[in-house]
């Protein structure tokens, strides 16, 4: 999956919102903020992004690189 058009589809269905309820759980945020600072974050530019293959992490993985603001990524497997 390297289309941007079907990244943006999974991106918006599937990876953030489960992405916004693990960072809103972490933090205590409501979710109009948690919402709000994922989509101006780093890590979102880059999820974006297909040749990153971000996509392919779970949502709490993307959540903890996001709370870490470190942007380290897990090796493949």
């Amino acid at each position: 999956m390297q289309d941007k058009n079907q990244i943006s589809v999974l991106l918006g269905v599937c990876i953030v919102p489960q992405v916004i309820a693990e960072i809103k759980g972490l933090h205590n945020n409501n979710e109009a903020t948690a919402i709000r600072e994922f989509y101006k974050s780093d890590l979102f530019e880059k999820l974006q992004n297909p040749t990153t293959g971000l996509w392919r992490l779970s949502a709490k993985t993307l959540a903890q690189i996001y709370s870490s603001k470190t942007m380290e990524f897990p090796e493949e497997q």
